[in-house]
């Protein structure tokens, strides 16, 4: 059968190509297995009597209490899954910080309400559902291998390589009969008529159509700047309502972490200015949201009045020995809280470029200007994942990734790399 026949034939009943097999299984399979594994195989464990044959007693309230937990999690964990990252560190980032907290928070809730509760069971759920949340997430990521038929089949060489993805031909899966998570055809140029049938002999069957940069972008958690046109800049626009409760909360969350970043702020202030002479905080002119300037506040790093470029270097001499340490553990970036508070920057966004090297590119990166629709951020998607190591190729990834989060700026993606970059902070990766 020729792809030109497809559409005709799956009109008939006879598909060209068959739709794989729904993957709610799969979610059920995640939320029942862990329900067991964290909540129902521990009960023997602690339990005295059958639960629940005499009311509601320390054993009863302790199995309430871990299957809101998890529950908690799991609905959580899914949600945040949704975004690419396939490294066991990257799962075990956001799953163990969202479990602690939920667990943590749980306990709390019972401690003031004064209830009766096994404290080694629920914190030994919490540890259980570390585990069971980070394992699924990775197993997921990496081995539930998704086939993907492409048209034209030109198209191959472009697709990412992903441990979970698996490009075919058209052609290919149609001569074998095999069944295709989703359609992948570069929707941006001009299909001929046998490609459009397969298209809708594929839609016919049940089998998403997906664009490929749609595929490349939710694989790769970078959008492509080829092909960007204007029509989509309204896709990168976040929700106004997100932006205006977010800016109302994060100064309020900043005030109160200042207790405990006030010690922080002055070891390490203490500590830069004993190493090096020179001034305690650096200030530069960066450009900010819609193309405002403002002084980024940050830790001296650097050896005082020694001249270099404005961008730094892999084991750049002009970086202290305390400054290596700063930069290792983002402590650098803490004063920019005070940024933060004055409303030139926010938690999470792109990171705010120098204003000389933001002229250049603009002028050299096509859509760079677009990373100034919010405000800049003391993280980002861009900081919290790999990047190319040629400086030019890093930065066309840069913005990549900072369209990527203008189109996904949301609750659970800030969420993701607030979580993410303390992962990243405590292991000290990336720093240069």
């Amino acid at each position: 059968m020729t792809p030109a026949s497809a559409g005709e034939e799956s009109l008939r009943g006879k598909p060209a190509i068959r739709s794989a097999p729904e993957r709610f299984f799969e979610t059920w399979l995640d939320a029942l297995g862990g329900l067991l594994f964290c909540v129902v195989l521990p009960i023997p464990i602690y339990a005295t009597g059958q639960p629940f044959a005499e009311g509601i007693g320390a054993t009863e309230q302790t199995i309430l209490a871990t299957a809101a937990a998890w529950a908690i999690v799991w609905y959580c964990v899914r949600r945040l899954d949704a975004f690419p990252r396939t490294t066991l560190q990257g799962n075990a980032g956001y799953v163990a910080p969202v479990a602690v907290l939920t667990y943590a928070t749980v306990a709390v809730i019972l401690l003031l309400a004064r209830s009766d509760y096994s404290r080694v069971q629920l914190f030994g759920s919490g540890l259980l559902t570390i585990l069971w949340a980070t394992f699924v997430a990775q197993l997921r990521a990496r081995y539930l291998v998704r086939n993907y038929a492409v048209v034209p089949s030109t198209l191959l060489p472009e697709m990412p390589e992903s441990p979970g993805c698996r490009w075919l031909t058209y052609e290919d899966v149609e001569a074998a009969g095999a069944r295709a998570d989703a359609m992948v055809a570069d929707l941006g140029r001009d299909l001929t008529d046998r490609q459009v049938a397969a298209l809708t002999g594929a839609a016919i069957a049940g089998v998403p159509v997906l664009d490929r940069r749609f595929i490349v972008e939710t694989l790769t958690g970078r959008t492509p700047l080829g092909g960007l046109m204007p029509n989509e800049f309204g896709a990168l626009l976040p929700s106004r309502q997100y932006l205006i409760v977010r800016r109302g909360i994060e100064p309020l969350l900043t005030l109160l972490l200042m207790p405990l970043l006030l010690s922080v702020i002055a070891a390490v202030a203490i500590a830069v200015r004993f190493d090096t002479p020179g001034p305690i905080f650096f200030r530069h002119d960066r450009v900010g949201r819609r193309g405002r300037t403002f002084s980024m506040l940050k830790f001296r790093t650097m050896h005082h009045g020694m001249a270099g470029p404005s961008f730094t270097r892999e084991n750049d001499p002009r970086i202290t020995r305390v400054g290596r340490v700063l930069r290792r553990y983002r402590l650098d970036e803490v004063p920019q809280l005070l940024n933060v508070l004055r409303g030139d920057m926010s938690w999470v966004g792109p990171r705010p470029e120098a204003v000389e090297l933001g002229r250049d590119h603009v002028r050299d990166i096509p859509h760079y200007a677009l990373r100034a629709i919010v405000r800049p951020g003391v993280t980002g998607w861009a900081q919290i994942n790999p990047r190319p190591a040629n400086e030019a190729d890093e930065m066309r990834a840069k913005v990549e990734y900072d369209l990527y989060y203008l189109k996904h700026c949301s609750l659970w993606l800030d969420l993701m790399i607030v979580l993410r970059t303390f992962a990243v902070v405590l292991s000290g990766t990336g720093a240069r």
